[in-house]
């Protein structure tokens, strides 16, 4: 006689690299607006810096949200179409699409050698404005559709699926930029996901040329 097993839902653990990656994000937020306070004032070099970290930001952000909006957003909306969860959905992809040109703004202005410290300054704080909201509003209402909707094997095979899209190049900056001040546990949380070659990797090779690269100041 066959039984029926219930699905396993998602743990704090299991959502535990999610913030991690909402903590790298507020980190970097961070330094983005004390570069807008010194904007205009630094050497080459320091501003060479500041777009280095701000492109390991911005591209980090911008694949964050390709894999909430193809690989979990869906997920969740084949099971709650209909009903008034699927609203929660519908604003976390309205807000993505406003961060995306808040973040052509950032670039514009940085690439721009016109632009004054003003225009730098607001576009940053119209960004951070989106970005610390739309932070806030996942954590509030989409986080708990994640542990609600989704289990524990489609979780593992969505993120799989996202961690296949990436090139070792992208991997070999991700990981580093995610653990840049991260606490002992949160650095054995995200390694855990990694095989023990990529591991090591991490260890011996893409941190510290991550380290030796300077960044943001």
């Amino acid at each position: 006689m066959s039984t029926t097993r219930t699905p396993t839902l998602l743990t704090d653990t299991d959502m535990e690299v999610m913030r991690i990656l909402h903590r790298a994000f507020r980190r970097d937020g961070g330094r983005l607006e004390q570069a807008a306070e010194r904007y205009g004032t630094q050497e080459a070099a320091a501003h060479e810096a500041l777009l280095i970290g701000w492109h390991g930001m911005s591209w980090s952000l911008h694949h964050h949200h390709t894999v909430e909006d193809t690989h979990i957003w869906p997920v969740i909306r084949d099971k709650v179409a209909g009903t008034p969860e699927a609203e929660i959905l519908d604003a976390m992809e309205q807000e993505h699409s406003r961060i995306d040109p808040a973040i052509e703004r950032i670039e514009r202005a940085f690439a721009d050698a016109d632009a004054g410290v003003d225009a730098v300054a607001e576009s940053i704080e119209a960004f951070l404005g989106l970005l610390r909201g739309h932070l806030e509003h996942e954590e509030r209402d989409a986080f708990p559709l994640i542990r609600r909707f989704i289990t524990k094997g489609e979780w593992d095979a969505l993120n799989k699926a996202a961690v296949k899209e990436l090139s070792l190049s992208e991997i070999a900056a991700l990981g580093p930029w995610v653990l840049d001040g991260a606490t002992p546990d949160e650095v054995r949380t995200v390694l855990s996901e990694l095989p023990p070659p990529v591991r090591a990797l991490h260890r011996y090779w893409w941190n510290p040329r991550y380290r030796r690269t300077r960044r943001w100041d």
